[in-house]
């Protein structure tokens, strides 16, 4: 049995320093955007092409969405290779986390890793979202790098809209709502290094 911390997060909430901390703390694998980077060369994906489409639906989202097709689970075949390259990068990532959630105790941010692991077998799984105020994120992400007011609300808003779409295309759930995960934390309440303490601290504990 494998123990795995997915995090979901809103832009510029720390979920990514979160992860790393964690990580750090329990000895535990840490992958973000290192699963894309396997996946790609896994589906043969090249490196530029992944930086587009990381973390965003399929342009044939209105489709898909009108015909209620959210789920991209078990396709194979004929059919996988007319897809998208965002849905072929989904399905190589899909099963490089389930690969590395099998092999190894371990951190993951993004990409929907809680859907992906909800009923995997022999793996202990603790789902988190984190989030924060706008204001909150938003000084981060002025601060991190050197923006105007309007250009990192711009930059947290669009990003937190790709983030919710891309969620909700692949899992038909809503990103964010607290039903989702088994914990939510508010790092513009709580602070970063706090919010990975309770995490790191349900982990040695449970």
């Amino acid at each position: 049995m494998t123990r795995v911390i997915t995090i979901g997060r809103q832009y510029g909430s720390a979920g990514h320093d979160i992860g790393e901390m964690i990580a750090k703390e329990l000895g535990y694998k840490f992958y973000d955007k290192e699963l894309v980077e396997i996946a790609a060369k896994k589906s043969n994906i090249s490196q530029e092409a992944v930086k587009e489409i990381d973390e965003k639906a399929t342009s044939s989202l209105l489709y898909s969405l009108a015909s209620g097709n959210y789920s991209l689970r078990g396709i194979s075949g004929p059919l996988y290779y007319e897809m998208p390259l965002n849905d072929k990068l989904f399905i190589a990532q899909s099963e490089v986390i389930k690969e590395v959630a099998a092999k190894d105790n371990c951190v993951i941010v993004g990409r929907c890793a809680d859907y992906v692991l909800e009923d995997a077998e022999n793996v202990d799984l603790l789902s988190v979202f984190i989030y924060a105020s706008q204001e909150f994120r938003m000084k981060r992400v002025r601060e991190a790098f050197d923006l105007t007011e309007k250009q990192a609300r711009d930059r947290v808003n669009k990003t937190d809209k790709q983030r919710r779409i891309y969620y909700s295309y692949y899992s038909n759930r809503d990103w964010g709502a607290m039903s989702n995960y088994d914990m939510c934390l508010n790092t513009g309440k709580i602070g970063i290094k706090e919010a990975a303490d309770i995490i790191i601290n349900y982990i040695k504990n449970n």
